[in-house]
């Protein structure tokens, strides 16, 4: 004899065994682009199914809303991790310059891009975190001004007005960028 209990917990699991399925990939491809590496991604994005997982209080179905929440957080993640990196990075840099010699980091095997593919990362890079999850989004992830909004907080109005002048400063490092 089977418990109700258990009955309810086999289906909720199923039901979020769905959800990764249906939105791993592109959130995984969305967190390497913020935090450039594939390994931190995956840790990104595990937590956020993790939070959602704990704290999603409606029905575990694939909708515009579950899809908003994790970009969400799986981009709040994504910002805190790159925080701490910021911090780690800063204080190695301090180390570094005290013996005079520096490495960056490397960002691993699986990490290799064409010279243009470098560019335009180098350009995105160089934007306000901010402008470079709007144009995230929207270039690469595809999202409408509504869908935006929904993972930013921001209005839609908002996304359009700093989405435009985001994409002019892109436009402008990646001139640059060629010039040189």
């Amino acid at each position: 004899m089977t418990n109700t209990g258990d009955k309810q917990n086999a289906g909720k699991i199923a039901a979020f065994d769905a959800l990764v399925s249906e939105y791993e990939g592109v959130l995984l491809r969305y967190v390497t682009r913020i935090v450039m590496r594939h390994d931190a991604a995956q840790d990104i994005v595990q937590d956020s199914f993790i939070k959602l997982f704990n704290n999603w209080e409606g029905e575990l179905h694939p909708s515009p809303e579950i899809s908003s929440w994790l970009y969400r957080v799986a981009h709040n993640c994504a910002v805190d991790h790159l925080r701490k990196e910021t911090r780690r990075n800063l204080l190695h840099h301090r180390q570094a310059e005290e013996r005079d010699e520096f490495t960056p980091p490397n960002r691993g095997e699986d990490f290799r891009l064409n010279e243009s593919a470098e560019k335009a990362a180098a350009a995105l890079h160089k934007l306000s975190l901010r402008d470079q999850q709007l144009i995230i989004l929207k270039i690469y992830e595809e999202k409408s001004y509504k869908e935006i909004s929904e993972i930013t907080g921001l209005s839609v109005s908002n996304v359009g007005y700093i989405l435009h002048f985001a994409l002019k400063k892109l436009a402008e490092e990646l001139k640059k960028s060629s010039a040189i």
